[in-house]
């Protein structure tokens, strides 16, 4: 641990006899403070803890820590990706020393371009061993997949996962990272944080509805603006501080090069450009042509109000009743009645609410919705990892065979698995932005369905994300 947060630490005294509290002659209770400082990250709160933050003990222990952590640490602030942005910088400012005690020759030098997966990079000299990182894949994502390695100087941020960093949300750890040791392989030297302009935005690739914000600078080679990241922005009701990978990474889309830019229509066999004119007219005509025959198979990528008026152009319009959903949701009626909706806030959840997925997977589908259900899960009862039904009171892992890097039982390697390689792409696969219909009930209990059901239906769909018309 990088131990910046260190602190005294003290409890009340209490009389054995009669459990209240001592008091000396001034009538203050005496506190009995522990013999050394401790880091406020780790120290669990308990009843009755004093704390002192700001003493002379702690400003000296904090100048003293900055100077060790800044012994290794490399000049990168013109170049780093934190710079402007980064606590240590604020705290070398604040508590730093003017100049170094420590040999220069004795510097640490380690690898500066580390891929810990197809999304992260980690720069070795740069890491101050906070242990943020690994936490966040600990406790709040369920993903242990990041650890420490050796000891002593030699001490690394290692991925015990194959493929590596094998996480849906890997891009918090660079957001939490104090020093810019963790960067997306994306944003790494593109830009720096006070050349952007912040605009507040939505995320649409899946049901939760993130708030996040879109990092945007003028583009002199094409003209326009240009999204260099997006990052989370803090709404404790729907995503706290989080977002997942598909909503960090999957915009790069938008400025594919294989994009389809402007309408294809077959002439002689073969696909040609058209105008959109030409195209639109193509399409009317067809459909008139077409009359009550007509069928139309609607995506997953459209809102509730797209839906309806492409309903009414089939029913009203050509006469036709076959409008279908591909892939189809499952359990749509039961979640408009019951399912997430306004005023749900999983963060008020715990011990004693009542969560029902309906033919869903939140993982997959709705990450974010996933880590808030873990949370009220994590306040009751630790999750089951175990397939098939979960004893009363806790939450399933995830449908499916259990993955390689859940397996961290007293065989589980301790190192890791070989060279970063070749990851899964989790900004990958469509999202969904539908919004359920009805509240959630009364006492925080929530119903979820989405298109799973279809793996379990004599015809299902291809179990891609939930959309609307009561999928959540």
């Amino acid at each position: 641990m990088c131990r910046m947060c260190l602190v005294e630490v003290g409890t009340i005294q209490v009389d054995p006899h009669t459990r209240q509290p001592l008091r000396d002659v001034e009538g203050r209770p005496v506190v009995q403070w522990m013999p050394r400082l401790q880091t406020a990250c780790t120290t669990r709160v308990a009843e009755g803890m004093v704390v002192r933050t700001n003493t002379l003990q702690v400003q000296e222990a904090q100048r003293a820590i900055l100077e060790f952590l800044l012994t290794s640490h490399p000049l990168d602030c013109p170049i780093c990706d934190k710079g402007g942005e980064c606590p240590l910088q604020n705290l070398t400012v604040r508590y730093g020393p003017a100049e170094s005690r420590f040999d220069y020759a004795d510097k640490m030098r380690q690898e500066k371009r580390v891929p810990l997966g197809d999304l992260i990079i980690l720069d070795r000299e740069r890491c101050i061993l906070c242990g943020r990182c690994i936490r966040f894949q600990e406790e709040i994502a369920d993903d242990p997949v990041l650890g420490f390695s050796d000891r002593g100087r030699g001490m690394e941020i290692i991925t015990f996962s194959d493929p590596p960093f094998a996480s849906y949300f890997s891009g918090n750890t660079t957001d939490i990272c104090p020093v810019g040791a963790l960067t997306t392989t994306d944003f790494r030297f593109r830009a720096r944080p006070w050349e952007l302009t912040p605009i507040p935005s939505l995320c649409a690739h899946c049901p939760v509805g993130c708030n996040i914000t879109l990092e945007v600078r003028p583009s002199a080679r094409k003209g326009g603006w240009d999204i260099l990241r997006v990052m989370p922005r803090q709404h404790e009701a729907v995503n706290e501080i989080w977002i997942c990978d598909k909503g960090r990474f999957v915009h790069h889309f938008a400025t594919a090069e294989d994009r389809l830019r402007q309408p294809l229509v077959r002439r002689d066999g073969a696909l040609a450009p058209a105008s959109w004119e030409e195209a639109l007219e193509r399409v009317a005509q067809a459909l008139r042509q077409a009359g009550a025959g007509a069928a139309g198979i609607i995506g997953d990528r459209l809102p509730n109000e797209d839906l309806y008026l492409f309903r009414r152009l089939f029913e009203e319009v050509l006469g036709s009743p076959w409008v279908t959903m591909d892939p189809p949701v499952f359990g749509g009626e039961a979640v408009a009645r019951y399912g997430v909706g306004v005023g749900t806030d999983f963060g008020r959840m715990g011990r004693g609410s009542l969560i029902v997925v309906m033919a869903g997977d939140l993982e997959e589908e709705a990450p974010i919705w996933f880590l808030r259900v873990r949370g009220g899960g994590a306040a009751g009862r630790p999750p089951d990892r175990r397939r098939g039904p979960a004893p009363e009171g806790r939450a399933l892992r995830r449908p499916g065979p259990p993955l390689p890097l859940r397996d961290r039982g007293p065989g589980a390697p301790g190192r890791p698995a070989g060279p970063p390689g070749a990851g899964p792409d989790p900004a990958g696969g469509p999202g969904s932005a539908g919004r359920p219909g009805g509240p959630a009930g009364s006492r925080g209990d929530v119903s979820v369905g989405g298109p799973r059901g279809a793996d379990r239906a004599p015809a299902g769909g291809d179990g891609g994300p939930c959309r609307s018309g009561g999928g959540g």
